[in-house]
């Protein structure tokens, strides 16, 4: 961002795209776009759409998150969808964009959507039903003369161009053994709601529609319990409870009586929902947490909440967690599962939740597929395929797709191949005959689709066990020959880098320095001892490392001294410096009127730290504002309007602040609502 904001300041328009590590979102910058004048941006992203229950499922991001407004003069959509799968039952989920159609059949729909003045109220999502009668295998392959990055022409590994071909070997899973016998079983779940501050705004009300559902889609004969978890833990019962009307309607009251508060203490509120889930009957226990994933307390490494929930699960329960927020920690939440062969997905807080939902909760309880794995029939298979890396889950379920990529080096007409499943604690076995071609550049998003997958499987090496040269030189190399961002790249569309000094959170790990032409070899000794040699990226002619800055640093500013040799051997020392920033901004308020009635405004000033970038006020029954900064009246200025019809009585004002390190905290004010 620093670079991003120093070439801004030059009008040379860069671009900045880039990606939090571990979040599910990415971020595009552009500037700068003059008084009324336009900017083109064209942006192009890839996503392999899942398969529940037999349905395909998309949702593209349209509409602000915090209540915000976005217009736009002119809007075109255009949607095409081909599947070899016969496709029935498409059901457009967004009513604002009314899609027509020129083509409609059972394997290809063409439809477009165009608008001119309009403001993006919802999401544009879909979704359809797919044929299949039977679980089969679809194979791809594609295998051409590779290109070689001037990225890779520097790793002596990685100058040669590789001729080894990509293929994907997938299975839908369909009419699976005992699935049927199992839809009407009770279920014995524990369930588990994340009510820190970071669940505040459209997140909570997403957070509350999950936990509702699932609560009201249990019946009669299933048993539950509840936990509510930030850094204190509220558990509804002492003992498992029938799933009636009366008893859901007490949880759903257990909860809206509840408040957001403190941090996210992964760890503690695990423990507390194993212990409960150990009272629940039957041998099938599950454990469905509601979370966005950020913990703060107790430890925030992937390996300790991991390693801490496998330990003492130990087969209790296994875990399935439905994420809300673009910020999601997938890394973390995809990891906890995997212990307990449990299941993981997310959501946006601007989404439609009820697919997601739908397909998330019917897994509960349901027979797993699991222990899947792609296998040949020839004993030497391993020497045609390799590197093969399968779904981020390990395991499926009737009506779900699971996938493997891969690569393979020899071509051949009739390669026998095989999908191996435990399906309900039988083995099952899946086979076909493919063809490994010589020659095929039909299916040329398979290299992309496999280098995502292998930077993914490096990545969660580096969580668990720490970085290596090798792991992190080679998902630089994968990201920028196949155009993605990692936490370790980012995409600079501008003619030249600076030093990034930054401020950043304990923990922040990134450290990039542009040097003279002449240099090649830097090194940064940082303030904690630790040194750290620099990576030179030639595409962004910039050095880069990952450090990591300890938890016990105390905010300021602090120095790295950098070592840098030049092509004649010489050495030279500078120093750069960057700041910590742990403290939360500190607020203070001014009402206009403690006492108000409904259908008034309430004036609302607030005072905030400089380095403060957003502040918002919500109260029960209305929705959240933005406060913002009023150059006359030289405050943080906000109108709430407080909503007719809202009863007599006294609510709680929240005013929530974030600055630059993504530091949080709120204020709390207590008003006087008069009825009209």
């Amino acid at each position: 961002n620093e670079i991003y904001e120093e070439i801004k300041q030059q009008y040379i328009d860069p671009g900045l795209l880039q990606s939090e590590e571990g979040e599910a979102a990415f971020s595009t910058k552009i500037t700068p776009i003059q008084p009324y004048s336009t900017k083109r941006m064209e942006l192009e992203y890839t996503e392999v759409l899942p398969v529940d229950g037999l349905k395909s499922y998309f949702s593209f991001p349209l509409r602000p998150s915090d209540f915000g407004k976005q217009l736009a003069s002119g809007f075109k959509l255009d949607l095409a969808i081909a599947s070899k799968y016969r496709m029935k039952d498409f059901n457009l989920l967004s009513k604002q964009y009314p899609l027509t159609f020129s083509q409609q059949t059972e394997n290809l729909m063409v439809a477009s959507y165009q608008a001119s003045q309009i403001a993006f109220q919802e999401d544009f999502a879909f979704d359809y039903t797919l044929n299949v009668p039977k679980s089969e295998i679809q194979f791809l392959a594609y295998r051409a003369p590779e290109k070689v990055s001037p990225l890779e022409l520097r790793d002596p590994a990685r100058a040669n161009p590789n001729p080894d071909g990509y293929f994907e070997a997938s299975a839908i899973f369909s009419g699976t053994k005992k699935a049927a016998k199992a839809k009407d079983s009770p279920r014995s779940v524990v369930l588990m709601l994340d009510t820190s501050l970071s669940m505040r705004l459209e997140k909570l009300d997403k957070s509350i529609e999950a936990i509702e559902y699932f609560l009201q889609a249990l019946t009669p004969k299933d048993n539950f319990n509840l936990v509510l978890f930030n850094d204190d833990i509220n558990v509804f019962s002492q003992s498992p409870m029938a799933a009636t009307k009366d008893n859901v309607e007490k949880a759903i009251l257990f909860i809206r009586s509840s408040y957001l508060s403190g941090g996210t203490d992964l760890i503690a509120g695990l423990r507390a929902s194993l212990e409960a889930a150990r009272k629940l009957p039957g041998n099938e226990r599950n454990i469905v947490m509601i979370t966005d994933g950020n913990s703060t307390l107790t430890s925030t490494s992937l390996k300790k909440i991991t390693n801490s929930f496998n330990t003492e699960n130990k087969q209790v329960a296994r875990l399935y967690i439905f994420g809300i927020g673009s910020d999601t920690s997938t890394q973390v939440l995809g990891e906890l599962v995997r212990g307990s062969n449990g299941y993981f997905n997310w959501a946006r807080e601007t989404e439609d939740l009820s697919f997601k939902l739908a397909a998330f909760f019917d897994k509960v309880g349901k027979p797993v597929i699991e222990d899947i794995s792609f296998t040949s029939n020839i004993s030497n298979y391993r020497d045609d395929f390799y590197q093969v890396y399968p779904n981020v889950d390990r395991v499926s379920y009737d009506g779900s797709r699971f996938a493997f990529v891969g690569r393979y080096r020899h071509p051949n007409e009739k390669h026998p191949i095989a999908i191996n499943s435990i399906q309900a604690g039988d083995p099952d076995l899946l086979t076909a005959t493919v063809k490994l071609p010589e020659l095929d550049t039909t299916y040329d998003h398979l290299p992309r689709l496999w280098a995502k997958a292998r930077v993914d499987a490096l990545l969660r090496e580096i969580a668990l066990n720490g970085e290596t040269e090798a792991a992190i030189n080679e998902i630089i190399a994968l990201s920028k020959k196949y155009k993605f961002v990692t936490p370790y790249t980012a995409f600079l569309a501008a003619p030249r880098s600076l030093l990034r000094p930054r401020i950043i959170k304990p923990g922040d790990p990134v450290l990039r320095v542009r040097t003279d032409a002449s240099i090649v070899s830097v090194v940064a000794v940082l303030p904690f001892g630790e040194t750290k040699e620099l990576t030179y990226l030639k595409d962004e002619d910039i050095w880069e490392t990952r450090f990591l800055a300890p938890k016990t640093m105390q905010d300021g500013s602090y120095n790295a001294r950098l070592i840098l040799i030049d092509r004649s051997n010489n050495a030279y020392e500078e120093e750069k410096s960057f700041i910590i920033d742990s403290r939360p901004p500190s607020l203070s308020a001014d009402l206009s009127n403690k006492t108000v009635q409904a259908g008034t405004d309430l004036i609302i000033k607030v005072r905030a730290d400089r380095d403060t970038r957003r502040i918002a006020a919500r109260l029960f029954g209305s929705q959240p504002i933005a406060i913002i900064w009023d150059e006359k009246e030289k405050v943080n200025l906000g109108r709430l309007h407080i909503p007719e019809g809202l009863p007599a009585g006294r609510y709680q004002l929240i005013i929530t602040a974030e600055d630059f390190a993504h530091n949080n905290s709120n204020l709390e004010l207590s008003i006087e609502v008069l009825g009209q």
